[in-house]
């Protein structure tokens, strides 16, 4: 579904993201992670033309994207969500999730429908009324994959939308991804709570200083020595042994 092959990014003098090569098969939940500054985030920038690539080229279902716009790309089916949550804060949630559902729907009729149909699917349709600025942390997240759902994606890519959430909110949010899976999305997830993404992924891609330094099924990833060194820890290693 998608490809990446020596796709690299620079800023400046600074390589960021260099010679990262993998596949995402459809159906699969794939997951990211890797120390602060690994270049996770920037990867998806790159994969949503957000960035351009430096070298390399990304092709999804068989097209090439690595030169297209984020608009084009996400027509095309790849959607994503960000680190830092910004709602329109002055416009209720169904007109924040309205402005996604536009993307695909040619009438404010058929928007306003496709984005309740989301809202309903993440639990937040008895909010639609609400300000984007009255939400609190963990209905922020829940409308970044709402605004996602409502452009129709095939494959999501999530980013961190678990940080800063509470255990009984971090367990709707386990529930919600596991929606988002049964609904036969094809999921890439940047996540450090890693109980979390280790049990959700299929596969496991891990970064470090821009280059992929390990990839294949948790298990394997949580023993692997470089995994361990650039970012698990010990500790972690023994908790799983």
């Amino acid at each position: 579904m998608l490809e990446l092959n020596g796709v690299s990014k620079w800023f400046g003098g600074n390589p960021v993201l260099r010679d990262i090569t993998f596949n995402i098969e459809r159906g699969e939940v794939v997951g990211l992670i890797g120390p602060n500054g690994a270049g996770k985030t920037t990867l998806f920038n790159v994969i949503t033309g957000f960035y351009r690539t430096r070298s390399g080229y990304i092709k999804f279902e068989g097209r090439d994207i690595s030169r297209l716009n984020p608009e084009t790309i996400c027509r095309l089916g790849i959607c994503r969500t960000f680190q830092v949550t910004k709602p329109f804060s002055n416009i209720p949630v169904l007109k924040n999730v309205m402005i996604g559902a536009l993307g695909r729907e040619k009438t404010l009729r058929d928007a306003q429908k496709r984005a309740e149909e989301a809202l309903d699917f993440v639990g937040m349709l008895d909010r639609k009324t609400l300000l984007g600025r009255n939400l609190t942390v963990a209905d922020r997240k829940r409308l970044e994959i709402a605004r996602g759902l409502a452009t129709g994606p095939k494959l999501f890519l999530l980013d961190e939308v678990m940080a800063g959430l509470n255990p009984s909110e971090l367990k709707e949010m386990v529930q919600l991804i596991d929606r988002l899976i049964n609904a036969g999305i094809t999921l890439f997830v940047i996540e450090h709570i890693m109980n979390v993404i280790m049990n959700v992924s299929h596969r496991v891609i891990v970064l470090d200083h821009g280059e992929m330094i390990c990839g294949g099924v948790p298990g394997e990833v949580a023993c692997d020595p470089r995994v361990i060194k650039a970012y698990l820890g010990e500790e972690y290693a023994l908790a799983q042994g």
